[in-house]
């Protein structure tokens, strides 16, 4: 382990995130007093790039190749049904006897067969009763797991961490907030197919949950009205309304508006759902967005109308030395909410 540096402070740490809609890369480097941010990439997946493995892996080389990167080892990320995260109040003489206890007694809260998955932990402190633990609970599939560092592999890179993207979106948070330690704040990544929502509180997650909305909706319905290809909508949803008509304007508005109302009434389902739990939770005051559906036009303040929260946007550069001479500020203002896990992968790296 000493001659491949792991412990050096001058060790990079580099975050993939093979997100649904985007390819994110961010790298960081340990500075003398915060990370320093040295590379970051981002690029949309074109149709045929997650057909195969090999032709995921093609895209992903590309983009090394295009950056000149020298590092091969990375920390990536799994989402979605493939990957269940539960807080759970296990009972055990010790902290350190925990582990067994979990290995015995998680197959009732896995809604998979425990032989085909891989199983992790965290204690996250004492539970209310005597010889008890709050433990939060990962459980990922080992085929997914597999397929994951088969496209890392064949793409020339090697995997040190498969992390979770509601914890990366964690860590994110936690190292570019620190005035949120001790009070409780909602946090929501939104991707293209799904969602993370957590409520992170004293340093830690305290509810996590993946929501089945994402920006591909607002893609479909622009595709729908306007009777374009789907390709075209991505194109005018990123890209802005252009030469449309006052009728067309107005039918976008309003379906795209319901879309997100119909968002918020799920993050209000969850909150409250959160709130009946316990008699002693303290409600967030407010919501930090990130992911590529973060930004889309009219949503923050939406958000902010609907859920009468403070709405901000999560900047995962916030806490870290950038070069101003190497990015543009502008640039990073405008996409930083898409680089958030990324960026917490690769603080997981470091």
């Amino acid at each position: 382990m000493k001659n491949l540096g792991f412990f050096s402070k001058k060790n990079a740490g580099v975050g993939l995130d093979l997100g649904s809609e985007w390819l994110k890369m961010v790298k960081i480097r340990p500075g003398k007093g915060d990370m320093v941010l040295e590379s970051m990439a981002r690029c949309p997946w074109q149709p045929g790039d997650l057909d195969s493995s090999s032709a995921t892996a093609k895209k992903i080389n590309g983009l090394w190749s295009e950056l000149q990167l020298k590092e091969q080892v990375v920390v990536s990320s799994m989402a979605g049904h493939a990957v269940i995260v539960k807080r759970v109040v296990f009972e055990a003489e010790s902290a350190k006897a925990i582990g067994d206890t979990v290995m015995k007694d998680a197959r009732q809260y896995i809604p998979f067969d425990i032989n085909d998955v891989f199983l992790d932990y965290q204690v996250l402190g004492p539970g209310q009763k005597d010889k008890s633990y709050d433990v939060l609970l990962v459980a990922s599939k080992k085929k997914v797991v597999q397929n994951l560092s088969d496209v890392i592999s064949q793409s020339g890179l090697s995997l040190s961490v498969i992390d979770v993207d509601s914890f990366a979106l964690c860590n994110s948070f936690e190292h570019n907030y620190p005035e949120f330690q001790e009070k409780p704040v909602y946090l929501l990544d939104i991707g293209g197919a799904q969602s993370v929502f957590c409520i992170y509180h004293n340093g830690q997650p305290s509810f996590l949950r993946e929501v089945s909305f994402g920006g591909r909706a607002v893609t479909e319905s622009l595709a729908s009205i306007l009777n374009i290809k789907r390709l075209d909508a991505e194109r005018i949803k990123l890209s802005g309304k252009e030469d449309l008509g006052d009728k067309d304007l107005r039918s976008i508005s309003d379906a795209v508006n319901k879309i997100f109302k119909n968002w918020c009434d799920e993050l209000r389902r969850l909150i409250g759902f959160y709130h009946s739990s316990s008699s002693n939770v303290t409600p967030a005051e407010s919501l930090y967005l990130s992911g590529g559906g973060a930004l889309l036009g009219g949503l923050r303040d939406v958000f902010q109308k609907e859920l009468n929260l403070e709405v901000h946007y999560h900047n995962p550069f916030r806490k870290i030395h950038v070069d101003n001479n190497t990015f543009q500020k502008e640039y990073l203002d405008e996409i930083g909410p898409q680089m958030v896990v990324p960026f917490g992968l690769a603080l997981r790296a470091i």
